[in-house]
């Protein structure tokens, strides 16, 4: 088939960049004719008034539309797959991909369906005020700390709604997690047209050897903010002294002082793809604290995919993926007093640790190989996924 994937990348690499990247090897490996369609929010950087016209172009972008026209009449593809649309691609294209006569499906990186910042989060809280066509509450609540950017979030998600772009353009909506695909239910698309399609893992998967013998200390990596929890994780790490604690990831300054962490906490920061599969390695578990919902964070595969287990809260999709006390254990989200029982816990149970290691490896294998997602997305494109 012919396949045209769609994606605006962010300012930074992304987890959705990829997972997008991986889409378009694996569709490529099976003999599919792939072409790609990308933006950038980088290129904002190099426009007068970038923010303001971002503002306009999430809402209706011509530029876009007359570039996606003039790829689909040439390239004249079976299937459209679209990523991110935000801010410059923009939902505005979806009419024009629809009318060209493919199968258009998304993934649902994230929650943005139903909620502006896409995370169901207000002020690093849980939250879903904005659900079902309220969108006006990410501007009464200044949900973005901008009150500017918090309107432009508010304007585009209603916009996009009461235009229908992604109701009325969208074949198949490709969820990460059964608790996403209720999400989208809840707020009006039809059930038959969402799929559960989970992210997978790539490489060499299959010769992973299990460990004989756990690792030492907790490892932590993704953006050390409050809505990532790392500020629950070193108050935990606070009352547990005697283990040692490793964190990855960019620094908010405001959340994690280097003159006032706990001499049992190392803050590597940003480190090489290789650095980070070392600590990997050498962990006991994989710790993940965030605040809010998520889509399905990768980093959860790559520990799992090595033998890891993965300590994760105990709501959103986060249970589908962590079985508890399966492949990892889950606790009550923002509670450092259960966070810290639950450490300890593994911290005592070592057999136990390499014993969720050993089904961790199985659950990917059976579950999240690239063989299984791409015998359900072809199930998806031909209809028969029921």
């Amino acid at each position: 088939m012919r396949i045209l994937i769609v994606h605006n990348h962010y300012g930074g690499y992304s987890g959705e960049s990829s997972v997008m990247e991986q889409h378009l090897q694996m569709l490529k490996s099976h003999g599919h004719d792939v072409d790609l369609y990308t933006r950038s929010s980088l290129e904002l950087d190099a426009m007068s008034f970038g923010k303001v016209r971002a503002f306009f172009a999430g809402l209706y972008n011509p530029y876009s539309i007359d570039q996606l026209n003039k790829i689909t009449g040439s390239f004249q593809p079976d299937v459209v797959h679209v990523h991110n649309l935000y801010p410059l691609i923009s939902p505005s294209v979806l009419p024009s991909l629809r009318s060209s006569g493919a199968v258009v499906v998304m993934t649902v990186h994230n929650y943005r369906l139903v909620c502006p910042n896409g995370l169901c989060s207000q002020h690093d809280t849980v939250c879903e005020l904005c659900s079902g066509g309220r969108e006006w509450n990410c501007l009464f609540r200044n949900c973005e700390a901008d009150i500017l950017k918090s309107a432009g979030y508010a304007l585009r998600n209603a916009w996009a709604r009461i235009a229908g772009y992604y109701l009325e353009n969208i074949d198949a909506f490709l969820c990460l997690t059964g608790f996403q695909k209720r999400k989208l239910v809840e707020n009006g698309i039809p059930e038959e047209r969402c799929h559960v399609l989970p992210n997978f893992v790539s490489g060499d998967y299959k010769s992973v050897e299990v460990r004989e013998m756990p690792g030492e200390g907790f490892l932590f990596i993704g953006r050390l903010n409050r809505q990532k929890g790392v500020d629950i994780l070193i108050r935990a790490a606070f009352e547990l002294p005697h283990i040692q604690f490793t964190l990855i990831g960019s620094i908010d300054e405001h959340v994690v002082d280097l003159r006032s962490i706990p001499s049992n906490v190392r803050v590597l920061g940003v480190v090489s793809e290789e650095e980070k599969h070392r600590q990997l390695d050498r962990a006991l578990a994989l710790v993940f604290t965030s605040r809010s919902y998520e889509g399905f964070p990768m980093v959860f595969l790559e520990a799992m995919m090595r033998g890891l287990p993965v300590v994760a809260p105990r709501f959103a999709g986060y249970p589908e993926i962590v079985r508890d006390h399966e492949t990892g254990w889950l606790f009550e989200p923002e509670n450092t007093s259960d966070l810290v029982r639950t450490l300890q816990r593994i911290h005592d149970e070592p057999l136990r640790v390499v014993e969720y290691g050993r089904n961790s490896i199985d659950a990917v294998r059976r579950r999240y190989g690239p063989d299984v997602w791409y015998e359900n997305y072809m199930k998806v494109i031909r209809g028969d996924m029921k």
